[in-house]
């Protein structure tokens, strides 16, 4: 057996004793082994488990994008045409706009008849009351001239005997 000195180096690569060298790889190899050993199938199992939970999760994910995938497509094809129903809309606002119109027109000229006919109305009326008025005013002038005329050519013996009539009358009233 060879013997080497502490205090000598070992070579250009390893520096002090050879035999700590030797005895160290001999104590990480068997370390190494124990690890491979007993930890090992911990280790493996670890891993296989981590590696099925990812698995798991990554179907989940595809399940849950396959689904959000299909109420995508259903609600898609629920909705109604946009074009279509615009189109309606606007068909519909046309014809209801032509619908009010001429219902607008038409009150129009029955308020127009309505009007025309109470003017007529109007007109009939105010033509009375000028007439009357005129009536009333000639009447009140015709008065006034004949008992200006009938004044002027009574004499005054006929003049005091009506109004001894007229005071004779008032008196029977009573």
């Amino acid at each position: 057996m060879i013997i080497f000195a502490a205090d000598k180096p070992n070579g250009v690569h390893l520096a002090g004793d050879i035999n700590e060298v030797y005895w160290g790889s001999v104590a990480f190899f068997v370390l190494v082994g124990l690890i491979a050993w007993k930890a090992g199938p911990a280790i493996k199992k670890m891993m296989t488990g981590r590696t099925e939970r990812i698995r798991a999760e990554l179907a989940a994910a595809e399940a849950a994008r396959d689904e959000a995938q299909a109420a995508l497509t259903a609600s898609t094809a629920d909705l109604p045409d946009v074009e279509a129903e615009a189109a309606r809309i606007r068909t519909e606002a046309a014809e209801t706009a032509a619908r009010l119109k001429s219902d607008l027109v038409a009150k129009a000229h029955d308020d127009a008849a309505a009007l025309q006919t109470r003017a007529a109305a109007d007109i009939e009326n105010q033509k009375r009351q000028a007439l009357a008025d005129i009536r009333e005013e000639v009447a009140r002038l015709t008065r006034g001239a004949t008992e200006e005329v009938v004044t002027s050519s009574l004499d005054d013996a006929t003049h005091a005997d009506l109004i001894e009539k007229y005071i004779a009358q008032v008196g029977q009233l009573r």
